[in-house]
């Protein structure tokens, strides 16, 4: 039974609650209004969220619940106080928003009690960052990171002196221009998260950032910063995060730690230009965990004090230029997960180095003057995942057995100088994905692979032979097979099976057969398609499906033969088609002129024939940089709509341009540089690496005619041009001497009359030059780079005369120098007065005489002779030329 004074207790605890509940739940309705408004912005789309599940956190439209009818504080994502029920928090972090933040939005104008805001991880379509954000003052956490802000970061941001975490990181177009950055520093003083990762700051570093002696995290990466970075801010007494990398006009040096009461635990100084040797008392920071200062300048020997740090799990110091003995105190790292000390100087046998730690996972020490054969494995390195050996000089054969390592899924042994057959234990490994033995003296036969995993195999560059087994062709995850420089064999029926391939490299082998018709069907991510030098034939599959991704086509130096099938116009990516020494026989393929990502385009040394007729798109060939279309039977005129249009041949400023190889548009699993095999200076070279820069025509060998077009002249960034054995007549333009940048001119085997212009001493760039075998007449221009030039230059011509020949060139008037450069398109009259009135005023009165005596005395019947002849022998040449026309 129940007693009174229970149920008066009882009682009283409801009422108390029902009070309760009443007084905390209801928001004000202005509040709940501004919210709904607030939502009625934006779109939801997962897209807009997409990097949430990088850093494992799962994303939703958090919005989706907020509905009119009901209390703004059980919304999703909104905090209120639970005794004024006023709006404290919002945290719409990956909440799918699309959209714009308007200046005047009213989340703006109704929250003056907003505490904390979270905006981090959406798209907000490049918003600038309102200076209305000042508006909340008692805000102690402003979180907009990654969500597609733009603009310059407004000053009145720092007047939020509450702020204890800001974070703007990770919005690539922002920017925090001065004094922006001084006034944050200096107004934040509780601030204790400061991360602007990824904002332009390009400035020198703040001495203010040493007054915020509440810092935990500082994260100041790819902001541009320059000058040096003050020693003290590493020793802020709370600071447990520095994250500088990525600044590379950032100077300095690894501070001192006197004492061991740094909180430090996580350190990156990775590309910034810091220097010097690493101090001995490092070995003090008993609290770090990971410390990366890789591609920095620090140099000397790894102090045996950094085994001291036994809470380590990260040690990255790659690139950089140590020297001398790992120190076997690493061994004490009991907790080291990563260890990257690649691309040093370290020395010593390979087997004496590596740490005995059982809780090794990721291990890569390639690139150093270590040496000696491949190590054996003890049981202690077992749990390894990654293994990276390259360049590291091991000899001799691989193990023929090892302990198991059941869980790589890296092994990358290339650029060594192991030999003999690549042993059972390999293709045994059953996590396998990434496995690179290219650069090696392998012989052998390639066995099956038992991994399922696989992801890229480069076994390049080896003595490997026989048929590749076909069973690697159907692994589902396969993006990358680099097989180039060995004597693999047999033909490409299983290329079929290969689902997911990206990058294909056979080049260089003894494959045969043709290409399978399954070729243009492939997905739109296989990129890289490389079958040059091997021995393939018949006719390319016209079955190149359109939205295809190939951006590289390489056949050069195969028996292909037929047509260029029409549907590589399909494959709008396309950055290099090299289908060079072959039988190709076909007119010129003038609809590659619409792939506009078209850099290089070789069709060199085949059956290609008849006149390269005008192209029917506006702007053909816009980034094209390498024309080869040398050894061909060619015709007629050369292409002057082609010069007009080649757009990345005029006016490269090389000053600002970015020096990149050719290679893909899109990001694959696997780095590759395109090879391409051009005459140069006169050499046949091959270039495994091609800059974006390098730009060349190669239209020799073939039978074009005609004069050489003014034209020719805007491609003032042309490396080098050959328009060698051709049947070319008329003069050398002298818009040549427009081409600047060029390191060879080859204009031999034609039938160029005329004078060498005077104007082509100016191009300083000029290397090789060769004029040979035409009927140019007069001096050679002196000067410059004429002054390097041989005898074989001028050879076999009419009557040139000066140095280098022999014969001296005799006095003459001067003559005025031709005119430079025009436009061919008509568009100024090009009338020189002072030449032709003269000429006018004598013809004017030869008129007037003979119009008197024509007048006045009647015919002068020895002109009419004159003009009446003439009359009936230019009618008897047009007869004869009708029928000639007639006849063709």
């Amino acid at each position: 039974m129940v007693s009174n004074n229970q149920l008066f207790h009882l009682f009283l605890f409801l009422c108390f609650f029902q009070i309760t509940c009443l007084h905390a739940q209801l928001c004000t309705q202005e509040q709940s209004s501004a919210l709904l408004q607030f939502k009625q912005q934006f779109s939801f789309n997962n897209d807009a969220s997409y990097n949430c599940a990088h850093y494992g956190i799962h994303s939703y439209p958090k919005m989706e619940s907020w509905k009119e009818d009901s209390d703004c504080c059980s919304w999703d994502g909104v905090e209120c106080d639970n005794n004024t029920s006023q709006v404290i928090g919002l945290d719409l972090s990956c909440s799918w928003l699309n959209g714009t933040i308007h200046p005047n939005t009213t989340i703006f104008y109704y929250f003056p009690h907003l505490q904390s805001l979270n905006l981090a991880f959406n798209d907000f379509g490049m918003s600038r960052i309102s200076s209305e954000f000042s508006r909340f003052t008692r805000l102690t956490h402003l979180n907009l990171s990654d969500s597609s802000f733009s603009g310059k970061v407004p000053i009145e941001v720092s007047f939020l002196s509450n702020l204890v975490s800001l974070d703007l990181s990770s919005n690539y177009d922002l920017r925090l221009e001065e004094p922006g950055f001084e006034l944050l520093v200096q107004n934040l003083t509780k601030v204790r998260e400061l991360n602007l990762r990824y904002v332009n700051i390009s400035s020198v570093v703040s001495n203010s950032l040493l007054n915020l002696t509440s810092l935990t995290l500082l994260d100041l990466s790819f902001c541009g910063l320059r000058g040096k970075f003050p020693d003290g801010i590493f020793h802020l007494p709370h600071l447990n995060e520095l994250r500088i990398w990525y600044n590379l006009a950032l100077t300095g040096y690894f501070p001192e730690f006197i004492n061991s009461s740094s909180p430090l635990q996580y350190l990156d100084l990775s590309y910034i230009n810091f220097s010097g040797e690493l101090p001995d008392s490092i070995g003090n920071l008993k609290s770090l965990k990971f410390l990366r200062a890789s591609y920095c300048k620090f140099y000397g020997s790894i102090p045996t004090s950094l085994g001291n740090l036994t809470e380590m799990t990260y040690l990255g110091i790659e690139y950089n230029n140590f020297t001398g003995m790992l120190p076997s105190s690493l061994s004490n790292l009991g907790n080291l997960i990563y260890l990257v000390v690649e691309g040093n100087n370290f020395e010593g046998k390979i087997a004496d180095f590596l740490p005995n730690v059982k809780s090794l996972l990721y291990l890569y020490v390639g690139s150093n003057s270590f040496s000696g054969p491949f190590p054996s494995f003890g049981a202690n390195l077992t749990k390894l995942v990654e293994l990276g050996l390259s360049n590291i000089q091991l000899r001799g054969p691989l193990p023929s057995q090892i302990i198991g390592l059941p869980n790589l899924t890296w092994l990358s042994l290339d650029d060594n100088l192991i030999n003999g057959t690549i042993p059972s234990w390999v293709f045994s490994l059953p996590a396998l994905e990434y496995f690179n033995l290219s650069n090696n003296k392998l012989t052998g036969y390639v066995k099956e692979f038992k991994s399922a995993h696989l992801i890229i195999v480069d076994l390049s560059n080896n003595n490997l032979h026989g048929r590749f087994p076909s069973s690697t062709f159907k692994l589902v995850n396969l993006s990358s097979l680099i097989l180039s420089s060995n004597n693999f064999s047999g033909e490409l029926d299983m290329l079929c099976h290969a689902i997911s391939i990206q990058i294909l490299v056979l080049s260089s082998n003894s494959f045969n057969g043709s290409i399978p018709q399954c070729l243009g069907n492939f997905n739109r991510y296989f990129f890289i398609l490389d079958l040059r030098k091997n021995n393939f034939s018949g006719t390319i599959p016209d079955t190149f499906a359109k939205e295809n991704g190939f951006e590289t086509i390489n056949l050069d130096s195969n028996g292909f033969e037929g047509p260029v099938p029409k549907s590589l116009e399909n494959c709008k990516t396309l950055q290099v088609l090299d289908l060079g020494r072959n039988k190709f026989s076909d007119k010129f393929p003038y609809w590659l002129g619409n792939l506009t990502w078209l850099q290089v385009l070789i069709l060199r040394s085949n059956k290609f024939h008849g006149p390269i007729p005008n192209s029917k798109f506006k702007i053909p060939f816009p980034r094209l940089r390498v024309m080869d279309l040398s050894n061909n039977n060619f015709t007629g005129p050369l292409p002057r709509k082609y010069f007009k249009n080649l757009n990345a041949m005029m006016n490269v400023d090389e000053a600002s341009f970015q020096l990149t190889y050719l290679g893909m548009l899109g990001g694959s699993t696997y780095y590759y540089n395109d090879c391409l095999t051009i005459v140069i200076k006169g050499s046949t070279i091959e270039m495994v690496k091609v800059l974006t820069i390098f730009t060349v025509i190669d239209l020799s060998k073939n039978n074009f005619e005609g004069q050489i077009p003014q034209i020719i002249g805007k491609l003032n960034s042309i490396r080098g041009l050959n328009l060698s054995h051709n049947s070319l007549t008329g003069h050398i333009p002298a818009s040549l001497a427009n081409l600047t940048m060029l390191e060879w001119l080859d204009l031999s085997s034609n039938k160029l009359t005329g004078e060498i212009p005077q104007q082509l001493k100016n191009l300083k760039s000029l290397e090789v030059l060769n004029l040979s075998r035409n009927q140019l007449v007069g001096p050679i221009p002196q000067g410059n780079q004429f002054d390097t030039f041989l005898n074989g230059s001028y050879i076999d011509n009419l009557a040139l005369c000066g140095l280098p020949l022999l014969n001296a060139c005799s006095p003459r008037t001067p003559q005025p120098p031709p005119l430079m450069f025009q436009q061919e398109d008509n568009t100024s009259s090009g009338f020189n007065w002072e030449v032709i009135l003269p000429g006018y005023i004598c013809g004017l009165a030869w008129g007037l005489v003979m119009g008197y005596f024509m007048f006045f005395r009647g015919k002068a019947q020895w002109l009419v002779r004159i003009i009446e002849g003439e009359r009936n022998k230019s009618g008897k040449r047009f007869k004869k030329q009708s029928h000639r026309n007639r006849a063709r």
